[in-house]
């Protein structure tokens, strides 16, 4: 009996200048990691979900949903966690299902408990003191787009192999 092979891994991009992207594959599963730099990283994270939607020919407006998400994700990792930042994107059968930005930072700081007390009631529903006014905006802004199939795990930065969190969501048309 012939042993399968692991997962395949492939560098695509090595240049100082640009972010590194990392393809994993197995089983039909493709990971996706893009590094986001330091500076203007929403804006980054924003180009990186729209490329990759517009490959598959997501509609403008999935488009337009996702690049929301992953831009309030991305500011929220800048303004409260260190870096490095990266974005994912797991595919499946080469359709782009579900979105991570990833932080170097592993405190998930109450995400988890926001995101499930926004599933318990609906946003459009929410009186002002249940969702945090100075923050937690962004959070209720991507589980209303992705339909509360959002949430905040640990996890390892890429490329560093340091601990670090993933606040993730499902895609607009996954």
């Amino acid at each position: 009996m012939a042993e399968s092979p692991g997962p395949e891994r492939e560098v695509i991009s090595e240049q100082a200048d640009e972010p590194v992207i990392e393809e994993t594959e197995c089983a039909g599963l493709r990971l996706e990691t893009h590094g986001l730099p330091d500076e203007r990283t929403a804006r980054h994270a924003r180009a990186a979900v729209r490329e990759v939607l517009r490959k598959v020919g997501a509609d403008e407006g999935d488009v337009g949903d996702a690049e929301l998400a992953v831009g309030e994700l991305a500011a929220n990792a800048v303004s409260y966690a260190g870096g490095p930042y990266e974005i994912r994107f797991v595919l499946i059968a080469g359709r782009p299902a579900w979105c991570e930005v990833v932080d170097g930072d592993a405190g998930l700081f109450g995400i988890p408990e926001i995101f499930e007390k926004l599933h318990r009631t609906e946003t459009s529903d929410c009186v002002p003191d249940e969702v945090p006014q100075e923050s937690g905006h962004g959070l209720a802004i991507v589980h209303r787009i992705s339909g509360g199939r959002c949430k905040a795990y640990p996890t390892v930065v890429s490329s560093t192999g340091q601990p670090g969190k993933a606040v993730a969501f499902a895609l607009p048309g996954s």
